[in-house]
């Protein structure tokens, strides 16, 4: 058997055991009721303004998403763990970054499904109201994905070494920090310290910068996004997430489950 049908494997019995979570259908519960919403906030506003629908929509699609990805993906090795399969897993030739990558596309596989079904619902809204529909408003959903894809990633670098409380926390800090690298960085150049200077720089270089991820600001105002800027997007997306699955794996490697 080889490695890509053992991740397969592995994928496929994650996103099954993912979509038994009640907490999922909570969560997206809440988002469909938070974007249908934007059609009340809309009524309150003097005047009709097409961005109400598009601001809330992609920032409901957002934040439920990171929160699907962070409580999801800090549990899946711990429950494995914590329920003693992994050992039955690990013995069978099963090697552990398969595992771990296993577990990962798993994941991926859910929250596709989990964006499909609120920008499903966020179409709705836009067809009901009449709203306009950009081609900017994909490409922020698909950058939306890319940031999720990212988290999780993070997630499971964390849930690797450390316990589920830790990793949860450790994941939302970096993500709040992620969005505000550029702010911090501005701070540390006004700062007269020099080494706190430094360390807003080296900051700013290596966590994930999620602004370079966002662009929903210009799709909510129906600006077009530039291809060549989501493409690098992408790009710097896709290669963060695969460093972080290798350091995950090489600690991973390492950990004692006894």
């Amino acid at each position: 058997m080889s490695a890509l049908w053992r991740i397969w494997v592995l994928a496929s019995n994650t996103y099954r055991e993912a979509v038994r979570d009640k907490l999922l259908y909570n969560l997206l519960l809440f988002a469909a009721l938070m974007i249908a919403s934007s059609i009340l906030l809309a009524q309150v506003q003097i005047g009709k303004d097409d961005r109400i629908y598009r601001d809330v929509g992609l920032s409901a699609i957002s934040f439920f998403g990171v929160l699907i990805a962070i409580f999801v993906g800090i549990n899946l090795v711990h429950k494995e763990l914590s329920t003693k399969t992994i050992y039955t897993m690990l013995a069978k030739p099963v090697r552990r970054w398969e595992f771990l990558l296993g577990k990962y596309a798993g994941l991926l596989s859910l929250l596709a499904v989990e964006v499909a079904i609120m920008s499903a619902c966020f179409l709705g809204v836009l067809v009901w109201t009449g709203a306009a529909f950009e081609m900017g408003l994909v490409w922020s959903i698909a950058l939306i994905y890319c940031e999720l894809a990212l988290v999780t990633a993070i997630a499971m670098f964390f849930s690797s070494f450390t316990t589920p409380y830790l990793a949860g926390m450790f994941t939302v800090a970096i993500w709040v920090t992620g969005h505000l690298l550029a702010d911090l960085r501005a701070f540390g150049h006004h700062s007269e310290v020099a080494w706190f200077e430094a360390l807003c720089e080296a900051l700013y270089w290596t966590l994930p910068n999620f602004d370079r991820l966002d662009f929903k600001n210009l799709a909510a105002a129906g600006q077009a996004v530039p291809v060549a800027q989501a493409g690098l997007a992408v790009a710097y997306a896709s290669l963060y997430a695969g460093a972080l699955l290798l350091a995950a794996s090489l600690l991973f490697r390492r950990r004692d489950f006894k």
